[in-house]
């Protein structure tokens, strides 16, 4: 009994330390990482001057001191609702249309030639367009930073049906396989990938998009922040102001997109092994 508790113990011992060294893998490069970017940051700060890049001490001051004005939490919901009304719009344009042009042909002979055209066209050109159009309101701004992403979203759609594999889908269906299972099992594996990554592409467009789009035409937000204090000079609370936004976007990017991208990818691993 007492032999078989010690080779447990030494089995979970061996299996901690196993995952410790795994998470050290990970973790060590991206503190390396961070330590260069800052060390990156303060060279750029004393090349330039601080008055033009702060470093990053001034900047956490600079925040510190936003959110005791209380306003930086009310500019970020802002945003995120914003780029959140941005971002949906812009993939069910891009799924839709992206769909129809890789399926369908007519509809790809007849609109191709519009998407090249769309994904051409300034983005203050749609901006401007939509506020002049709608008024400077929400739904100018979600509608413009939706119309802004969208064809890239279109490209990456129409090339990811591109590699579709027809055949798998005819093989099912001289089986009788029922058609919800073909979409289930065989659709649906070969789409999700491009569709995630599209996916991914136009959250990090849309952001930045929505920044710019506030910038321009709204008195509330992040991007509104930004354009604020830039009129007062003041290139610390620039920075702070977008110091959030940047923080919340990579936690949505390396917490719940990757976590997200394991779960829905694990049959791949399965595959492999």
């Amino acid at each position: 009994m007492y032999k078989h508790t010690n080779v447990w113990t030494k089995i979970e011992k061996q299996a901690l330390w196993k995952r410790c060294r795994s998470f050290l893998r990970v973790l060590v490069p991206q503190l390396i990482s961070l330590a260069l970017l800052l060390v990156l940051w303060y060279a750029i700060s004393y090349t330039v001057t601080t008055d033009v890049v702060p470093t990053p001490t001034m900047t956490l001051s600079a925040f510190r001191d936003a959110l005791n004005d209380g306003y930086i939490w009310s500019d970020l919901a802002i945003t995120l609702l914003r780029m959140l009304g941005a971002f949906l719009l812009a993939m069910l344009i891009g799924v839709g249309v992206g769909t129809a042009l890789g399926l369908v042909r007519w509809f790809r002979n007849i609109f191709g030639l519009w998407v090249t055209i769309a994904a051409s066209i300034p983005a203050l050109l749609y901006v401007v367009s939509i506020y002049l159009w709608l008024g400077l309101n929400d739904k100018a701004a979600i509608i413009s930073g939706a119309l802004v992403v969208a064809p890239s979203l279109i490209f990456n759609i129409w090339q990811g049906m591109k590699s579709l594999d027809p055949d798998l889908s005819e093989m099912a269906r001289a089986f009788g396989v029922p058609r919800r299972t073909i979409i289930r099992c065989v659709l649906l594996p070969q789409t999700l990938p491009f569709l995630f990554s599209t996916a991914r592409v136009g959250l990090t467009l849309t952001w930045k998009i929505i920044i710019f789009v506030e910038l321009l035409g709204r008195s509330s937000g992040v991007g509104y922040r930004i354009q604020y204090w830039y009129q007062l000079f003041d290139m610390q609370r620039v920075l702070a102001s977008a110091l959030l936004f940047v923080f919340v976007m990579l936690i949505i990017e390396l917490i719940v997109l990757r976590n997200l991208e394991k779960y829905l990818f694990q049959w791949r691993k399965e595959e492999a092994q």
